[in-house]
């Protein structure tokens, strides 16, 4: 079988086994989230009062009804999504892709608690995706809360791959630290917020809150998947070189 050099990260012979699924499960990734962010600017453009990024959810978007909204221990406010339907078909996608880039990127993380861990983690986020697609917010709250999950879960798992990789690439590592910890600080504002009072938002409203929970993942994401499909041997060196607990 032939064999790759790799000497961005100083391993010899890496195996070029295997580059297709690596390519494969990086445009999962990257077409999940250019998608994603497409719909919702398609979504947020067909309100027909402006829809705030600061005020509103993600997930008001998928909204299905219009009139008066609130989540637990929410302040109602006014939803009406003309095309919830283009964004509840991105949730899906989104989730769907994300565990067919995780199937087809599995072989490719050093070997290890950590890496398996995290790719458990990154199925029950694509999971969590789906659910929110299926189940929007007005429709079933307590169910779409378990699927919202999938941010601070997903935030966990890229802690946990990064802390895998980290004798491999310390560029993506700290990358993937730093987004995780901004990620899950933003989870934490946004729940503390909902529950305990507006104030401990810092100043952000339940838009910039969710969306400093969620993006930092999301964008995370876009950059892994355009790395698996532009430098193939750095991903397949995480493998095949020094490996992480």
């Amino acid at each position: 079988m032939a064999a790759i050099q790799s000497p961005a990260l100083g391993t010899e012979n890496v195996r070029s086994a295997g580059r297709a699924m690596v390519v494969a499960g990086g445009a999962c990734w990257a077409v999940g989230v250019v998608q994603y962010a497409v719909a919702q600017i398609v979504a947020a453009d067909a309100w027909t009062r402006p829809y705030s990024l600061k005020n509103n959810y993600i997930s008001d978007l998928g909204n299905t009804a219009c009139g008066m909204f609130h989540v637990p221990h929410g302040t109602p406010y006014y939803v009406c999504s003309p095309s919830h339907a283009v964004m509840n078909a991105s949730f899906i996608i989104f989730g769907v892709l994300t565990i067919a880039g995780v199937l087809l990127l599995r072989r490719i993380w050093p070997a290890g608690r950590l890496a398996r861990w995290a790719l458990s983690l990154w199925v029950l986020s694509g999971l969590g995706k789906i659910i929110v697609g299926i189940v929007p917010e007005n429709t079933h709250i307590g169910l779409h809360l378990v699927g919202a999950l999938n941010v601070p879960v997903e935030s966990v798992a890229i802690l946990l791959l990064s802390l895998a990789i980290r004798r491999n690439s310390r560029v993506l590592a700290a990358i993937g630290i730093a987004a995780a910890v901004v990620g899950l600080a933003g989870s934490f504002l946004s729940t503390a917020g909902q529950y305990a009072g507006s104030s401990l938002y810092l100043g952000l409203g339940v838009g910039d809150a969710e969306r400093l929970a969620s993006y930092p993942g999301t964008l995370w994401m876009l950059m892994m998947g355009i790395t698996a499909m532009a430098f193939t041997r750095t991903w397949l060196s995480f493998r095949y070189s020094a490996q992480a607990p």
